[in-house]
C-alpha cells in the first residue's frame, strides 16, 4: 500500500522554491508493516536518498520517534522541520488507515 505524508517547506530551501509542500511517499508491505520503498519531493538526489534510506525497513508506527531523532541529529538543512513533520504525518495517516495491526 502507498501512504503519503505532507508538511510545509520553508521558502529558503530548493524544494520550497519549486513546491510549497514536502511530500514523502512510502510503500508499505501490509504483511510485515515495513517500509519497502520511499521517495520525497526534496530537490536533491542526496537529500531524497537520505530520507529513503532512513525509512527503508522501518515500522513507521513503532520506529517513528527513532526516525525523527535521527533526522534531528543528522540532517542539517533548512528542510529538517518539514521532514520531521512529513514523517509524523505519514505515521498518523498509516495509523488512521487501520490497514495494519495497531501499535503494542
Amino acid at each position: 500500500m502507498l501512504v503519503a505524508g505532507y508538511a510545509q517547506l520553508p521558502q529558503s530551501t530548493g524544494a520550497g522554491v519549486m513546491w510549497r509542500h514536502l511530500t514523502i511517499i512510502v510503500r508499505i508491505d501490509t504483511r510485515s508493516g515495513l517500509v519497502v520503498d520511499a521517495s520525497t519531493t526534496l530537490a536533491t538526489r542526496v537529500a531524497d536518498a537520505f530520507v529513503a534510506e532512513l525509512l527503508f525497513g522501518a515500522d513507521l508506527l513503532r520506529d517513528q520517534e527513532h526516525i525523527v531523532t535521527t533526522v534531528e541529529r543528522a540532517y542539517f538543512g533548512n528542510g529538517r522541520k518539514a521532514i520531521v513533520g512529513a514523517i509524523r504525518d505519514l505515521a498518523s495517516r498509516l495509523r488512521e488507515s487501520g490497514a495494519l495491526p495497531t501499535e503494542p
